[in-house]
């Protein structure tokens, strides 16, 4: 992975991680998977609020839904398993390949 796409990636799971809503999802997804309105009601937010933040995590990878069968299909979500290193090594390595391009 050339450092310009280490950087780009970086800079999307970042502006993800930046809004406090979603890392107290984040939070809560760790405990248990949820659904939505679970979410809502802990968080104090509107459904439809919950709901978009949970699409711009699952588009990052971040979490994961599944559909739920049963009389109304509802969908539940989880915490993917992921690890965020961020450490001066990492940038150095990044601008080590920056220095040499």
């Amino acid at each position: 992975m050339s450092s310009k796409d280490k950087i780009k990636e970086l800079t999307e799971v970042l502006q993800v991680l930046a809004n406090p809503i979603r890392l107290k999802i984040l939070a809560l997804l760790a405990v248990k998977p949820r659904y939505p309105y679970e979410l809502s009601k802990k968080l104090k937010i509107s459904y439809p609020l919950v709901h978009l933040h949970l699409s711009v995590l699952e588009k990052a990878g971040l979490v994961k839904s599944d559909y739920v069968p049963g009389p109304r299909t509802k969908r539940v979500y989880r915490m993917r398993d992921f690890e965020l290193i961020l450490s001066p090594k990492v940038f150095k390595q990044i601008g080590e390949e920056l220095e040499s391009e």
